[in-house]
């Protein structure tokens, strides 16, 4: 029997039990409680779900959580169950909201409730169910009251659940075999997406459908332009730094203080009561002065905003703002809203900034953030992958104490979703090992014989406030040189901290010895250039911008070197020369040693920035790079720079890992950081991603991971791609540039090797050179100064741009160029009058064709001219055969999707196999090329020029038996087997 047939036949059994006692199970007196131990609990029992946790008995690895149904202030804050997947249990797969069968579940407000916690915790269908009736709900896009009854995906009665075709739908959706198969998310892409737009421009009027991420970042983004203008209204003189610097603060105070009041840490609704009794501008701050008495840390900490000399926001506008935010109106459950994900809206948040006239308030995006496209924020499973390739690996099988004297950073950390990724490994670990630890120990008024790590709370061994503190301090480390960002990674940090505390919790810590519930972590997080140093050169108020920062002494404690004691043998070898001399004898003597251990982190981690600096960086800047680091190569991308920085202060056998361009596989300009990384790291894993990782940027990733210890020649490096492989150290050591090419095993390079042999290189026998580059001297760089569509006189050139090839064929538009001394790069004219392959310059492999018709060219081709006796058409079968694109494809991929581009030295590299013209079987075999080539030139014409399905179909096949033939043939040329042919065919 099957899980599904063992399911079904469990659930007929409680179909059974309702039906037979139904008027009582739908009378008011049979309550919630009761439905879930008789029916709903043995359900999802019977999906396969460990309800009772009969199995999962570590209250920190359970796939369900089962809420006690305790309301609050009369309401219950979470949903009854959630259910997840091993090992992510923080991450709700869907959610259950539970009633009674009395209750009529199709109504606005139980739908609701359901579809809303849903929506905060981002699981796209939850269940609403009193088992009579089982409503499933699409929380995608969350919901009001008015529309909530819409929102049904399916909904059954319980004696549907007795069908097997019904059940079925259920089982092959919610069960943990299916879930464990992401059929939820299957599900969810079927679902139609919302193409609305948003509804109002108020803080009391929402867009409905919108992800809860989209929708809170609307919501602060309309808060700082309304405070902005309440800011400016009370003082024109307020600049764009101040404005922008005192509505930052002022979010992030009013976003903790709702937090405080969700979790109910703290018990009153604060914000709601602003302005009662006098002006809401003046309880703001009172309130903020008391809580930092309380909590401590940066979002409290005195500001000029504090100060009686500033006049504050406009007090209307404000309480206005304060209504729209505050529990009676806001549709967000802040308690509920993962911190990972308000640390993404604040990502995007942070790269906005108001730029203030005298009269005029608007909100601008920052121009680093234009100029790179965008802020683009982590996904978690990107953040999990590193924190675990690093931090997890490092802290394994460590006790606390050890754990405690390591260091981890971000050294460009944003809004800091990395460095939470990092505390919830290290808080995780700690519960595990405690509740390990003292799994048969009787807890003695609630504290471990460990006075002040862990706390018995419900069932279960828990960390103090205190000890968390002390993980934060002691181990979570960030730079950033945004100073809002800076702030942003705080207070992420701070709800990090406080995600599973209570009144009782925090009361507790603010009892011992007049102690604060927060950690100042102004010396772990730091406002800083990353890159430059204080040894730059720089004016005064440049050096103001530049923000240079020492590691070292920003953290002494971390950079402080330490000595080693410790002692050695040294054998006394003239005794006995049969001894064996590595092993030291007992009579060997031991003499005392002291060794300086470097100083630095454990671990750096992060994403960091990808934008080209010679784009942001001044002419001292670019000086200081490229002699400060040795990976500087010609151009400036940040993120190579960022690599370097970050390898060079980790401690001995520390760990590295970033996600970053996968132009640092290939690129030119990544060959010395590459070269580095090589020679004096060992380079653990590449991790190559088949899809973007960032959905809007134009940008595709490969994280690193690198241990700072100097590997072998001989050892491994582990790719991780579409299928695990191996490849050796020493290939990458001996590839010109030191690519990282991931595309190659060990079968590619034997038959790689094999093409090689026999060739001679493209760029022996031929002279390549691109085409014209537009723009002038006369300061116009348009097209139209260039191009027109007649020929107006002898200047004026056929030209062929990129688009105007395919392979093996040709389509001039009728376009000319201006050609002369005013284009900004003209090219000697032999690549134009001579016979010669083109080659588009942006593609994955390259698309080449033949041109004798004396075409020029724009800069988005490759002219290829002959130098020799052989061929141009022989060239073009090379490149165009199926074994080109092979070689191509393993040896020149830029592993990019969006706009790949070809290389001049690339091209100039293709293996064309030598022809011995002397030899008749050679010539022969290089003569047939040729007319194959100008057959199959032919047939492409007449294929364009057809214009009947008859003639269509009749030259695409005559063009497919060609491309076979010229396959064929090169096949021949370089002696391919029939495995090493399958193997270029993908077959």
């Amino acid at each position: 029997m099957n899980l599904f047939e063992k399911a079904f036949l469990e659930i007929k059994k409680l179909v059974k039990d309702f039906k037979a006692s139904e008027d009582y199970y739908l009378s008011p007196k049979y309550q919630e409680k009761e439905v879930r131990d008789d029916f709903i609990n043995k359900f999802f029992i019977a999906l396969g779900w460990d309800v009772i946790h009969d199995h999962q008995k570590n209250p920190y690895e359970q796939e369900v959580k089962v809420e006690k149904g305790v309301l609050v202030r009369g309401a219950q804050k979470r949903a009854d169950y959630s259910f997840s997947l091993a090992p992510n249990f923080r991450e709700p797969k869907f959610l259950v909201e539970a009633k009674k069968p009395a209750r009529n579940l199709k109504n606005a407000d139980d739908y609701f409730q359901t579809i809303r916690y849903g929506w905060h915790k981002q699981t796209p269908l939850g269940i609403l169910t009193d088992f009579e009736e089982f409503h499933i709900l699409d929380c995608r896009y969350g919901a009001d009251i008015n529309n909530a009854l819409k929102k049904c995906y399916k909904e059954y009665r319980y004696t549907d659940y007795a069908n097997e075709e019904k059940f079925a739908e259920i089982y092959w959706l919610f069960s943990r075999e299916a879930v464990a198969n992401n059929s939820i998310e299957k599900i969810a892409e079927t679902l139609p997406k919302h193409k609305g737009k948003v509804a109002g421009k108020t803080l009391l009027t929402y867009e409905i459908s919108q992800t809860i991420d989209d929708a809170f970042l609307l919501e602060i983004d309309l808060m700082r332009e309304k405070l902005a203008k309440a800011l400016k209204k009370n003082d024109e003189a307020l600049t764009s730094e101040e404005l922008t610097e005192a509505t930052q603060k002022i979010i992030d105070r009013l976003v903790f203080i709702r937090f405080l009041e969700d979790k109910l840490i703290e018990t009153e609704h604060y914000v709601s009561g602003f302005g009662d009794k006098g002006n809401a501008w003046e309880d703001f701050i009172k309130l903020c002065r008391r809580l930092d008495v309380k909590y401590n840390g940066v979002v409290f900490k005195k500001h000029f905003i504090d100060e009686q000399k500033f006049n504050g926001a406009e007090a209307n506008e404000f309480l206005m703002i304060c209504k729209g935010i505050c529990h009676l109106n806001s549709r967000f459950l802040f308690n509920e809203i993962p911190i990972h994900i308000i640390g993404s809206i604040y990502e995007r948040f942070l790269g906005k900034e108001v730029h203030a006239t005298d009269k005029r308030v608007q909100i601008e995006e920052k121009p680093e953030v234009r100029k790179a496209g965008g802020v683009y924020y982590t996904p978690k499973y990107i953040v999990d992958y590193i924190v675990n390739n690093t931090i997890g690996k490092l802290i394994d099988n460590k006790t606390p104490e050890q754990i405690s004297q390591m260091r981890f950073a971000d050294i460009a950390c944003g809004s800091g979703s990395f460095l939470i990724g990092a505390c919830e490994c290290l808080l995780q670990y700690h519960i595990k090992y405690y509740n390990e630890k003292f799994k048969n120990k009787t807890a003695i008024d609630g504290r471990s014989e460990d006075f002040g790590l862990c706390e018995y709370r419900d069932g279960q061994w828990n960390l103090t406030l205190k000890q968390k503190q002390n993980i934060l301090l002691n181990n979570i480390y960030g730079v950033d040189i945004d100073a809002q960002a800076v702030e942003v990674t705080q207070l992420s940090l701070f709800l990090k901290l406080l995600e599973d505390e209570t009144l009782g919790s925090t009361q507790n810590r603010q009892d011992v010895m007049f102690s604060k519930v927060l950690p100042d972590l102004s010396k772990n997080i730091i406002c800083g250039n990353s890159l430059i140093g204080t040894d730059i050169k720089v004016s005064a108020e440049e050096e103001r911008k530049i923000n240079p920062m020492d590691f070292k002494y920003a953290f002494p404690e971390v950079f402080k070197s330490k000595t080693e004691k410790g002692y050695i043998f040294i054998p006394d070898i003239g005794i006995d020369e049969e001894r064996d001399n590595d092993i030291a004898q007992v009579n060997d003597p031991m003499i005392p040693y002291k060794s300086k251990i470097k100083g630095g982190f454990d671990a750096v981690i992060g994403n960091p920035p990808y934008v080209l600096g010679r784009e942001t960086f001044n002419n001292e800047v670019k000086n200081y790079i490229s002699t400060k680091y040795q990976s500087y190569g010609g151009k400036y991308d940040l993120y190579v720079f960022f690599c370097e920085r970050a390898l060079s202060i980790l401690k001995e056998n520390g760990r590295f890992s970033f996600i970053i361009p996968n132009t640092i596989l290939v690129n030119e300009n990544a060959a010395k950081i590459r070269k580095l990384i090589l020679e004096n790291y060992s380079l653990e894993t590449i991790r190559v991603f088949k899809n973007r990782v960032f959905d809007k940027a134009q940008v595709e990733t490969v994280i690193l991971v690198i241990e700072t210890k100097k590997s072998k020649g001989d050892s491994l490096i582990r790719i991780e791609n579409e299928e695990l492989q191996s490849i050796p150290k020493e290939r990458f050591l001996s590839n010109k540039n030191f690519k990282f090419n991931v595309a190659i095993d060990d079968i590619s390079e034997e038959l790689l090797n094999k093409i090689l042999k026999p060739s001679i290189k493209l760029g022996e026998v031929t002279e390549i050179c691109i085409g014209i580059q537009l723009g002038g001297s006369h300061g116009s760089d348009t097209k139209a100064d260039f191009l027109c569509n007649n020929e107006s006189d002898k200047t004026w050139k056929k030209v062929l741009d990129g688009k105007d090839i395919n392979t093996y064929m040709l389509n001039w538009r009728n376009v000319f160029v201006h050609y002369g001394d005013w284009l900004h790069r003209k090219r000697n004219e032999k690549y134009f009058l001579n016979p010669k392959i083109l080659i588009r310059q942006i593609g994955k492999t390259p698309v080449a064709t033949y041109d004798e018709q004396n075409h020029y060219t724009l800069n988005t081709l490759y002219n290829i001219i002959s130098i020799s006796e052989y061929a141009l058409k022989f060239f073009l079968a090379i490149i165009n055969s199926s074994l080109g694109r092979w070689f191509w494809l393993k040896n020149n991929s830029d592993f990019k999707s969006i706009f790949p581009k070809i290389k001049k030295s690339e091209i100039e590299a293709i293996p064309i196999c030598k022809i011995d013209f002397n030899n008749k079987s050679e010539k022969e075999k290089h003569d047939k090329m040729v007319q194959l080539v100008e057959q199959m030139l032919e047939a492409k014409k007449q294929l364009q020029t057809a214009k009947t399905d008859k003639d269509k179909n009749y030259y695409e096949q005559k063009c497919k038996a060609l491309d076979t033939q010229i396959d064929n043939l090169v096949y021949e040329l370089y002696g391919l087997t029939e495995d090493e042919i399958k193997i270029v065919e993908g077959k």
